[in-house]
């Protein structure tokens, strides 16, 4: 596995697994976020879709890569085609909604870093994301990597040590 893809909602262990895979293989990952918002100190302003996908066309072009996020939106797809394996965090509910106010209350007292200002509005619109990703993204996601279906490895547990156990299992 040199082309990773992990996907999930808010609170599911995608960043924590990116980082951990990364520094198991060397390979380096990027988050969607990053690639969907140009970060400014006095907020974040969305890329144009066509410049998001200019973006994903890069990081593609390398020979291996970790591409972590939620979004399900069409310009991905590339991305989830070209993957050799896609991990789906779907912990329960309830951990989700620990871990958003865990990192929120971390960030806002400085104990984690963001790369975005965390406001109660994006607190309250990561809930909603959350709960919307069962309801609706996740059939979005399931559409768009339909011909993949193989490559998929769902994983719904609680803590996010286990993508090295299902990388150790495949042998990079």
């Amino acid at each position: 596995m040199k082309k990773i893809v992990i996907a999930g909602p808010v609170g599911s262990g995608k960043t924590t697994c990116a980082k951990q895979l990364a520094a198991h293989t060397g390979i380096p990952y990027y988050e969607l976020d990053n690639l969907i918002w140009e970060r400014h100190p006095t907020g974040d302003k969305p890329y144009s879709e066509e410049e998001s996908v200019k973006q994903l066309q890069t990081i593609l072009t390398n020979k291996s890569w970790i591409i972590e996020g939620t979004t399900t939106r069409d310009w991905i797809k590339p991305a989830l085609d070209s993957a050799d394996t896609i991990f789906l965090l779907l912990p329960p509910y309830p951990i989700r909604v620990y871990r958003i106010l865990t990192r929120f209350f971390k960030q806002i007292t400085n104990q984690e870093v963001a790369h975005y200002k965390p406001t109660i509005h994006l607190l309250k619109m990561m809930f909603i994301w959350n709960h919307h990703y069962e309801k609706k993204n996740i059939f979005e996601l399931q559409a768009l990597i339909d011909s993949s279906k193989n490559r998929i490895i769902l994983l719904k547990k609680r803590k996010p040590i286990h993508c090295l156990k299902e990388i150790e299992k495949k042998e990079l």
